[in-house]
């Protein structure tokens, strides 16, 4: 999956290099579209998806549930699938294809990449709890974040998008939507959310927002803004459409189950490794680096109130104490986007 952020000032060998990957994200995205339509013209006209899975419960009807993309060098690539948390290696997969998958409450959001006739959009499908989709929504941008409130309420997306007037040429913005997971509806996009920082309001043309992760009231959330080369992690509520910052240095945060901590990229740019993860205490806001050496460009997932999940480049998802202890170690080969659902949250 083609993961963009929004560009910092590009030299020109820079801005070529970026340029070339937008194009074969592009490329790509056209050749998915292209496999998947002659794909189902074979099949007579008609897609023919594997079987949905039984609910989410069914692979571990007394605990936890993982669910996931599959990775892998054939044409089951890209499908949900579920596992019980305890033994994630016994997959089931699903009929759903996803680039970027979360799910909680029984409900679900799947982006998947097409080229529009504008340029590259994703399709926001919105399933249930047997993954069946329910809503889908369209909207324009290369695919990168997805996630589901634990109430089931809401969902967020995030793609990149070009043509905002303030970017430079290569450059690349974010579109940020928050969507009613019930009706499939876009409430709003944050860029229109009153956001402030130090009690002021933030008026900034480059301003962006990405990475959203809600709380369990299903209204609070948090999510990274970006303006001026730096970042900052943002609280809000949808209710009153507003946030403020908290805290510098954040991308693509997560919040912990009981709501008191926030796992995240941080930026250090120290060699080949750009971000390092790390933990932030919100009640404290002391910052814990995690024993993770290499670098992370993932949201990552709380397995529990003690360990992260986050996805590797190498299609494989690890796991790691939030307290910065241990070693990380592989959680589940071939496979990336994982999400949890607590055994009570299930249906």
């Amino acid at each position: 999956m083609c993961d963009l952020r929004p560009a910092e000032p590009l030299t020109p060998a820079r801005r070529r290099a970026f340029l070339v990957l937008i194009l074969a994200c592009v490329v790509v995205a056209g050749a998915y579209v292209a496999w998947a339509a002659t794909r189902d013209r074979t099949a007579g006209g008609a897609a023919s998806p594997a079987p949905a899975a039984a609910p989410m419960a069914q692979p571990d009807p007394g605990g936890a549930t993982v669910v996931f993309q599959h990775v892998s060098g054939d044409a089951s690539n890209g499908r949900v699938a579920v596992a019980p948390a305890e033994a994630p290696r016994r997959r089931v997969l699903t009929g759903l294809t996803c680039e970027r998958v979360h799910v909680a409450a029984g409900r679900g959001l799947c982006l998947m990449g097409e080229q529009g006739l504008t340029g590259p959009r994703y399709k926001v499908r919105i399933f249930d709890s047997r993954f069946r989709v329910r809503h889908e929504l369209k909207v324009q941008g290369l695919l990168s974040r997805a996630r589901v409130s634990p109430d089931g309420r809401y969902g967020a997306t995030t793609g990149f998008v070009a043509g905002h007037s303030y970017a430079k040429e290569g450059a690349f913005s974010t579109h940020t939507t928050i969507v009613d997971m019930a009706r499939g509806t876009i409430v709003g996009n944050l860029e229109e959310f009153v956001a402030t920082r130090d009690g002021r309001r933030v008026r900034s043309a480059d301003v962006n927002f990405w990475g959203v992760t809600f709380a369990r009231d299903g209204d609070g959330f948090y999510a990274t803004m970006a303006t001026g080369g730096r970042t900052w992690l943002m609280h809000g509520s949808i209710s009153r459409r507003s946030m403020r910052a908290l805290h510098e240095n954040v991308e693509c945060p997560s919040l912990s189950p009981d709501d008191t901590r926030v796992a995240y990229k941080k930026r250090v740019e120290k060699g080949s490794v750009i971000w390092q993860l790390h933990v932030l205490d919100l009640r404290t806001m002391r910052e814990t680096k995690l024993a993770e050496t290499e670098a992370v460009d993932d949201q990552v997932e709380w397995l529990d109130g003690e360990t992260v999940l986050y996805g590797m480049a190498d299609g494989t998802i690890r796991q790691q104490p939030a307290d910065g202890s241990g070693t990380p170690r592989t959680f589940l080969d071939h496979a990336l986007s994982p999400a949890i659902v607590a055994a009570a949250a299930r249906s």
